[in-house]
């Protein structure tokens, strides 16, 4: 009994980080499941995947996040949110007796990035393209660049959420794709979002509203549930193909290649602080857990904003 005790402990003190990652299980989302298996796939299981559990150290953290900022150029947030999670895996190895303590790792440090946006005139320019053919895939960009939502959001809608009687977009689903039991399989499933905040209706602004109630003039009531961004036949578009539409839209109005999908909602948050929406209101509007969030997103937007209005009254002086 004593010796199978010893051999006990001694597995324990051997296994590598890749193996209790492949032995633990996960009580969470689907969606976030798929997040946290790609975070150990591309970075957490390469870099320290044969390192022994009772092995990693604070320094090796520490280490392992400069790899990520210098090395990989992932930004701040996914360093933090990568780095989360790896403490999340120690702290499950801990409780599960494979190692005594946590390494305490210092928290990422944000360095403020610029986000790449659209300019205003490519935002009109690109608007004004779009609005010459609405379809799905083009009212998904409009959906992204003027209310602010998220790729997952816009591909969550259905055509019940579209209320032009009260002139609001309410947000309550997102649509992603997610893994299956079967390995190297995905299917897309729709999810409640996940918090209150993120849950919100949206007043549509006249514009907005005219181009969606061209693009649902031939719907009816039996189409409240059919999905918002869907094919002829009602079936939902994949988010891959909006994406990829999207691409093709950004070579041809020459747009820089660092801008993605995501780049239209940061365009939405700048127009508005350029346009004078304070910073409360804007964090509804996106859906953000907290001001303070927002703030750290785009308080630099807001404060050059002021740097020009007080050029204006340089004059008076």
């Amino acid at each position: 009994m004593r010796d199978k005790f010893y051999r006990g402990r001694e597995m324990k003190a051997e296994m590598t980080l890749a193996e209790w990652i492949g032995k633990r299980q996960q009580a969470v989302r689907p969606t976030s499941l798929k997040t946290y298996e790609s975070y150990e796939r591309a970075h957490i299981i390469p870099y320290f995947g044969n390192r022994r559990l009772s092995r990693i150290s604070n320094h090796h953290i520490f280490e392992f996040r400069e790899h990520l900022e210098e090395k990989k150029k992932l930004a701040p947030k996914t360093i933090r949110d990568i780095q989360g999670h790896l403490i999340k895996i120690l702290k499950d190895a801990k409780s599960h007796g494979y190692i005594e303590a946590v390494p305490e790792a210092a928290k990422a440090v944000l360095k403020t990035r610029e986000k790449p946006i659209l300019s205003q005139r490519e935002q009109k320019i690109l608007c004004e393209t779009l609005k010459k053919d609405l379809n799905a895939k083009s009212i998904a960009v409009l959906l992204s660049v003027g209310a602010g939502l998220r790729l997952g959001e816009v591909m969550g809608l259905n055509v019940g959420d579209v209320d032009l009687e009260a002139g609001v977009l309410r947000v309550r689903y997102s649509r992603q794709r997610v893994k299956t039991a079967e390995e190297d399989k995905t299917r897309v499933i729709k999810t409640a979002l996940k918090t209150g905040k993120s849950r919100r209706d949206i007043p549509l602004n006249a514009p907005l509203k005219e181009i969606l109630k061209e693009y649902l003039k031939h719907s009816t009531k039996k189409d409240i549930q059919k999905p918002l961004i869907s094919w002829k036949e009602k079936k939902p578009i994949d988010a891959r193909t909006v994406q990829y539409y999207f691409t093709e839209l950004k070579k041809s109005h020459q747009l820089d290649p660092s801008v993605t999908f995501h780049s239209l909602r940061h365009s939405f948050a700048t127009r508005a602080l350029e346009a004078g929406v304070d910073m409360q209101a804007l964090s509804e509007l996106m859906g953000h857990s907290s001001v303070a969030f927002t703030l750290s997103c785009y308080g630099h937007c807001a404060t050059e904003h002021k740097r020009v209005q007080m050029e204006k009254m340089a004059q008076c002086w």
